[in-house]
């Protein structure tokens, strides 16, 4: 696990409820921002493979949720972070 990575989970862990927001680059080089609450435990549906790298992060997208319900499920390399956002503090990367 890196650096980054655990830095990361930490910050999750210790949000709490709170809304986060990642910045991050994607595998193809886009940009994204995501939002999230990292205690959101709703049920993941699908036929997709289980990640074994501890530096990938799943969440569940509420924007993407709230919109449109289904497929909001997102998943992120830590390594790939550009910045973290919770309670006013960010972190950039």
């Amino acid at each position: 696990m890196s650096n980054s990575s655990e830095t990361i989970r930490e910050f999750l862990r210790q949000s709490g409820s709170t809304i986060i927001s990642v910045k991050f680059v994607k595998k193809n080089g886009e940009i994204r921002k995501i939002q999230f609450n990292p205690m959101d435990r709703q049920e993941i549906v699908g036929t997709g493979i289980n990640s074994t790298n501890p530096d990938i992060i799943r969440v569940r997208d509420f924007s993407v949720a709230k919109n449109n319900g289904n497929g909001a499920w997102r998943s992120f390399d830590c390594n790939r972070v550009i910045s973290i956002t919770a309670n006013g503090q960010t972190f950039d990367f």
